[in-house]
């Protein structure tokens, strides 16, 4: 092609540029090729061994598995990464978090079950923000409700005797995600049971709609009813409507009752004021039973009232109140000086001499003072009604009839051993079940 060496030396110099441009580009363009790729690739690789891999070959199945039995190398912890393995770990914890399937389910009540009211569900739930329990399909028995914050849910239905078909419908963001679906029979209502919460609802309404009347009044009814049995157990003959309306008898099932009026107080009859004398505040009646706290005096009545004060204290911890002696405020402690000089008070005086201030409870009337339920022991039945049938714990055994107990319970009031007394008592209930149960 060149007829001599000159030629060719022209023709390079002419063209060698070029080429030496287009070369270097191509070299160039290997060079970030080959970085890409590096940048890629695991630059802390577990293995190169295909086989130690887990089943999809993802890195999380190949940190799962144990180490080789003959791999000296130490724990890659040890070598300082905790901090990525952590952050690494934080990351499949969303990753597991959001995979949740949304289920849910009722622990309690069994399928198929036939139970008394009131009905406690239990529900078990995951991977949802809300569940909700409905009867027949389309009524709700309740607000929705977080199942991360409470799990169960009270009920008592009207509609007794016959299969309900209940569902739980569990939500993500208002969304319905999961369902479960149960069965159950719920059993008629007792009488007595009815006559509890037909006057219970009537008599305590409370205008602020602040308070859980309803789970005020199955508490209260619980209570009484599991004190009844415990004294039947014990071999009283007694039954739940005679007691039910010993109770209406005394303080009209008023889950705040109070009588603090002056012209019946023992320790200070007087029109008014009776408060100005600090023993009479051992003369007031609290609680769904009327109790008198007469029953508490700290330097009267022996070792009855003694028994009862520590009974006090007993039942008064174990609903969750305060029994510290600390209570006592240095005012308070100079008015218990007033009664029992050379005493020492206790909690169970702070309730008492403190019924008006601090917890507010009107001086020289007769109500409902619903403020106090749940904040004043003797306002919460877990405190009240053990307190007020426990007169009659003593003697279980020998009690025949319903007019033998109420005659106990009258203690030195010898109206309580009259049948005309006890008549009055009775009616409450016997003329309720006349007008209302087969």
């Amino acid at each position: 092609m060149w007829n001599s060496r000159e030629k060719r030396l022209q023709y390079f110099c002419r063209h060698g540029t070029n080429m030496f441009r287009q070369i270097s580009k191509k070299i160039y363009l290997i060079i970030i090729v080959l970085a890409a790729v590096l940048a890629c690739s695991d630059p802390d690789p577990i293995s190169e061994d295909p086989s130690d891999t887990g089943p999809d070959g993802s890195a999380e199945d190949v940190l799962s598995d144990p180490p080789d039995a003959t791999d000296s190398t130490p724990d890659a912890d040890a070598d300082g990464d905790a901090a990525a393995d952590a952050d690494a770990g934080a990351e499949g914890d969303d990753v597991e978090d959001a995979s949740i399937e949304p289920q849910v389910a009722f622990a309690e009540p069994a399928d198929e079950a036939v139970l008394d009211n009131p009905i406690t569900f239990q529900i078990e739930a995951s991977g949802v923000d809300e569940v909700e329990i409905f009867a027949d399909e389309t009524y709700s028995l309740g607000p929705a409700f977080d199942p991360d914050e409470e799990d169960e849910l009270l009920y008592r239905f009207a509609g007794t005797g016959f299969a309900r078909p209940l569902h739980v419908e569990g939500r993500v963001d208002g969304e319905k995600v999961a369902r479960a679906d149960l069965t159950i029979t719920v059993n008629h209502d007792s009488c007595a049971d009815t006559f509890f919460i037909t006057e219970f609802d009537d008599i305590n309404v409370d205008p602020s709609g602040e308070l859980d009347m309803f789970n005020i009044r199955e508490s209260s009814l619980a209570a009484i009813k599991d004190e009844i049995e415990t004294l039947q157990s014990c071999g009283a003959d007694i039954t739940l409507g005679a007691m039910l309306s010993l109770l209406m008898w005394e303080a009209a099932f008023r889950a705040g009752s109070y009588n603090t009026r002056c012209n019946e107080n023992s320790y200070h009859n007087t029109e008014s004021d009776c408060d100005e004398v600090a023993e009479a505040l051992y003369s007031y009646q609290f609680g769904i039973g009327g109790m008198h706290t007469s029953n508490f005096h700290p330097c009267k009545g022996g070792s009855y009232t003694q028994g009862m004060r520590d009974l006090f204290m007993d039942l008064a911890d174990q609903a969750g109140y305060s029994t510290d002696a600390d209570l006592m405020t240095e005012q308070l402690t100079e008015r218990f000086h007033e009664v029992c000089p050379n005493d020492s008070p206790t909690a169970v005086d702070y309730y008492l001499l403190g019924a008006h201030d601090p917890f507010g409870i009107p001086k020289n009337d007769n109500g409902n003072y619903l403020e106090a339920v749940g904040v004043h022991p003797l306002m919460d039945t877990a405190v009240s009604v053990p307190l007020t049938f426990n007169i009659l714990h003593g003697q279980c055994d020998t009690i025949d009839d319903d007019r033998e107990a109420i005659a106990i319970w009258g203690g030195g009031d010898e109206r309580y051993a009259t049948q005309e007394h006890q008549d009055s008592i009775l009616s409450h209930y016997n003329n309720f079940q006349a007008a209302n149960c087969d």
